[in-house]
């Protein structure tokens, strides 16, 4: 097993937590005093965020909310260990809502699309330790192509426009194409940009995620993305970008950054591990 990234990021008052490119992070004070933390996709990464809040001073009983940016496996895999712990709110994207109760049809990217971000993959080192910890969750938990569920009852649904729950700068912005239930998190004072899936990272710079399932409403969602003035990216997979104007100087979903040669070799990890395809 790898040991996990921890990386902190005080000018932000953010923690990454990473295992291989499992990215969730843990906000200090999303703007009331209190703690919240997104993407929490592996049960593994539950102690590690209370060591994150104990460094501040906070404790897992201190979390305003444990948001999703999406329904995969990956971003939301930790959220029942944590729910055992605490009990802490989930704020979940409204999509799912319709996704469960089939008014949005339930799709999910395939292994040809999740070959396209091997790049993302190969630019941090590899943990399969992490990967492994996915599989037995599948189907209890979160949805793929196939089949969909979520026992624990959110405390909001979360829609484009919303700000979170008592965290005001924190504004939802829906991002559809990686997935139909996709979102980002946008905090406007720090130009700080929470992309889930939407927007990755390789070689220190962003890329609009060319792992979708929707083509037309990702070229929508870079559209609309490249108007938010954006200084700092914290992608679900990939290593936080910053600079002046972070999105302008992405990558497009079309584009192929440098190191797919070197992404070749873990084809077989996802091949051999991956199962039903737990995301990334």
């Amino acid at each position: 097993m790898a040991d996990p990234v921890i990386r902190h990021l005080p000018e932000l008052g953010i923690t990454m937590i990473s295992r291989w490119v499992f990215n969730c992070y843990v906000i200090h004070d999303g703007g009331d005093g209190r703690p919240f933390v997104v993407d929490l996709g592996l049960p593994s990464q539950v102690p590690l965020v209370a060591d994150a809040l104990r460094a501040h001073g906070s404790h897992l009983a201190d979390l305003g909310a444990a948001v999703a940016t999406h329904g995969h496996l990956d971003h939301v895999g930790g959220l029942p260990r944590l729910r055992e712990e605490t009990d802490t709110a989930v704020l979940l994207p409204r999509t799912i809502r319709s996704m469960l109760d089939g008014t949005t049809p339930l799709r999910s990217p395939g292994p040809k699309q999740i070959a396209q971000i091997l790049p993302v993959l190969a630019d941090q080192p590899t943990d399969l330790a992490a990967l492994r910890e996915l599989q037995p969750l599948q189907g209890e938990i979160g949805y793929d192509g196939r089949a969909i569920r979520f026992d624990l009852a959110p405390a909001a649904w979360l829609g484009d426009g919303d700000h979170l729950p008592g965290l005001a700068d924190w504004q939802v912005l829906h991002a559809p194409g990686h997935t139909d239930d996709a979102t980002c998190l946008y905090h406007a004072p720090s130009r700080t940009l929470l992309s889930g899936d939407s927007v990755l990272s390789v070689g220190g710079r962003a890329w609009f995620n060319p792992e979708y399932v929707d083509a037309e409403r990702s070229a929508s969602t870079r559209a609309r993305l490249l108007d938010v003035p954006v200084e700092h990216l914290l992608p679900g997979h990939g290593r936080p970008v910053s600079g002046a104007d972070v999105l302008r100087d992405a990558c497009s979903f079309a584009d192929r950054p440098a190191g797919a040669s070197k992404a070749r070799a873990l084809v077989h990890v996802l091949t051999n591990h991956a199962g039903r395809h737990p995301h990334p």
